[in-house]
């Protein structure tokens, strides 16, 4: 070998040593950023199945919690009975009701 080309083989083997080491850290890159977006994905997923599960509890609450529902098991399971009309309606002006209110205020001071 000449002695001009020892300096010149290093220097290739150093290039080649270097660009499979920067093929390789990008491969190895390349495949995190796969794995990550797979993770992603299925807990994109994952909190829609959540959202969903949410939204059919809520809905079922507001089913058992609606007027007519309450009225059905009131009237078919409890055997309560809907009045036809008030018992008694009271009427009394609204002085009446100040006048009240101010002598239960000097009461209770």
């Amino acid at each position: 070998m000449k002695k001009g080309s020892k300096p010149f083989i290093l220097y290739a083997l150093f290039v080649i040593i270097a660009l499979t080491l920067l093929v390789l850290g990008f491969v190895g890159v390349k495949l995190e950023n796969e794995i990550l977006a797979k993770q992603k994905l299925a807990g994109e997923e994952k909190l829609s199945a959540l959202r969903n599960a949410r939204i059919d509890i809520i809905a079922e609450l507001q089913n058992y919690s609606a007027e007519e529902r309450i009225m059905e098991v009131a009237l078919k399971e409890l055997n309560m009975v809907k009045p036809e009309q008030p018992a008694e309606i009271k009427y009394v002006s609204k002085e009446k009701i100040e006048m009240i209110n101010k002598i239960l205020l000097e009461k209770y001071e």
